[in-house]
């Protein structure tokens, strides 16, 4: 069990998290993972979201998901099969003339990479969550409470007390070392730690229709993808299928404000160019809002997830964001409650994921800035000579305003945590990712550089729970582990007998962090290894 009754009523636990979407259930599989107790709170009894937003789990994502172990969970919930498609289409209808395609978006295709340890997976938030609920029971020290709502907290010295409704109606507290809101845009937990939202919301007001579309897919010939982005006067938008059975989903961009059901279909019809038989099922009407929180920490209180920073989706950015932030504070809390982390590691939490969601939103935005309103013209669907022509100057400008978000792997995987005060930096080879340009680099504050050791064995499945150190082809350096179990720090040491990759990795000596990031590197093990563990578990002199 992960938890207890310490006082008459009142459940005592390590870690409260409120908030199981994708960001809590991950943070819970990485407390889980580690031994750490934990108690879940989500209000929904079911993941039956009937407007999924999130639809695409990037690379980092599902590299940190292989970590925990449920990428092939994830895979098998997905109602679109692993490598079903990586494409991305623009058209001005779905049954009319296509202008450009984009082949190997988001790192979909499931032909093996060598800077992938995981492609991503194009799968709908619902069942993102069935596949880390199925998952998650199977974690002994984590208790998850379906159907319960956190309606207060009060925090001390010692730890945290929510309260919580449980769906029965009858209140509960719940104890925690620490608690952590993930518990989305409108969280409980921000407002009771009084934490503001700076940024602005989009003008315009969007609206995502899901509907039943029997025969559609095979009613055009645009070919699989999983976005086609329609071009036309009359509706700005996108739209996909969300499985094999032609559910669809839509995105009506600057839709009015009276938009009703009858709005929606008509919309939804001009955008696939014909009247073919559709049932809606679900309108959810939504407003880009770039927002960060002014702090992600109150005492004993961290924000994670949309709680701390809202994105807009273009690009795939926000949930993926927030299964970062989870995999970053998940082992700096397990550090904090076994006792080995340095009083300045839950700090660099905030230092090091607040910045990246800024770089999140700025991103978004960019992509933002050119939707399909501004690529649409009269005549785009002409047959004759000058149809082409417009056709022809139309398909430069969307590869001109588009290719940046179709193309995201250079962010995704390229973010660094520049100036974190628990990484070692160096003036060592560092060559940087642009947002679509990977580049790998070892340099500290990077993501370790993958590499496959066999066909189906990663590099990052020889990584310890705790910190490892990788001998590139370098005398071995027992050192480290003395250092380590002075520290009371969890250590591995893998011998990567590899010279070929001393290039890749600028380094005979790389420290890599639980969460899979370079801390430290070198090409002769240190004198005092025991000051760069120190730096790296947030016990800086």
């Amino acid at each position: 069990m992960s938890s207890s009754t310490d006082s008459p009523g009142v459940e005592t636990t390590e870690v409260v998290i409120a908030g199981g979407g994708p960001v809590g259930l991950t943070l819970a599989h990485e407390l889980g993972s580690r031994g750490i107790d934990c108690v879940l709170l989500e209000p929904r009894p079911e993941p039956a979201l009937a407007s999924p937003r999130c639809k695409q789990m990037n690379p980092r994502s599902m590299e940190i998901f292989r970590r925990l172990g449920v990428a092939d969970a994830v895979r098998d919930h997905a109602r679109l099969p692993f490598g079903w498609a990586d494409s991305a289409v623009f058209c001005t209808s779905l049954t009319g003339h296509r202008l450009e395609r984009f082949d190997g978006v988001f790192a979909l295709s499931d032909i093996q990479r060598a800077e992938l340890a995981e492609p991503a997976q194009w799968c709908a938030q619902n069942h993102v969550e069935e596949a880390l609920r199925d998952t998650v029971a199977g974690r002994e020290t984590v208790s998850a409470r379906w159907g319960w709502t956190l309606t207060g907290l009060e925090q001390d010295d010692a730890g945290v007390t929510a309260t919580a409704t449980d769906d029965a109606g009858r209140e509960r507290l719940v104890r925690g070392k620490y608690l952590v809101g993930a518990d989305g845009a409108r969280s409980a937990v921000r407002r009771a730690c009084g934490i503001p939202l700076t940024g602005r919301s989009h003008e315009i007001r969007n609206v995502q229709v899901i509907f039943d579309a029997p025969g559609l897919s095979a009613r055009h010939d645009l070919g699989r993808a999983v976005q086609y982005w329609v071009v036309d006067p009359g509706v700005n938008g996108l739209m996909g299928t969300l499985d094999t059975d032609d559910l669809w989903w839509a995105i009506i961009i600057n839709a009015p404000q009276d938009a009703d059901a009858a709005w929606c279909e008509r919309a939804v019809h001009r955008m696939i160019g014909a009247d073919a038989p559709i049932t809606v099922t679900a309108i959810d009407p939504w407003t880009a809002r770039m927002l960060v929180a002014d702090r992600y920490r109150d005492g004993r209180c961290f924000l994670a997830g949309d709680a701390a920073h809202q994105n807009p989706p273009w690009g795939g950015f926000g949930a993926n964001t927030g299964i970062g932030d989870a995999a970053d504070l998940g082992w700096k809390l397990a550090a904090a409650l076994r006792g080995w982390a340095g009083p300045d590691l839950l700090g660099s939490y905030e230092t090091e994921r607040r910045p990246i969601a800024r770089r999140a939103i700025a991103e978004a935005e960019r992509n933002m800035r050119v939707l399909t309103g501004e690529l649409a013209v009269p005549g785009l669907d002409g047959d004759g000579p000058d149809g082409r022509a417009l056709r022809a100057k139309t398909a430069e400008l969307i590869r001109q305003a588009k290719t940046a978000e179709m193309y995201t792997l250079g962010f995704v995987l390229g973010t660094t945590y520049p100036g974190s005060p628990i990484i070692v930096a160096d003036d060592g080879p560092a060559p940087a990712s642009t947002g679509s340009e990977y580049r790998p680099s070892s340099a500290p504050g990077n993501r370790l550089p993958h590499q496959w050791l066999s066909r189906d064995r990663s590099l990052q499945d020889e990584l310890g729970p705790g910190f490892t150190l990788l001998e590139v082809a370098a005398p071995p350096a027992p050192e480290w582990e003395t250092a380590a179990a002075a520290a009371g720090v969890p250590l591995t040491r893998f011998r990567l007998n590899r010279p070929d990759l001393h290039d890749l990795y600028a380094a005979r000596y790389v420290l890599v962090r639980p969460d899979g990031y370079v801390a430290w590197r070198g090409e002769t093990s240190p004198d005092d290894p025991r000051a760069v563990l120190d730096v790296a578990r947030g016990h800086r002199d």
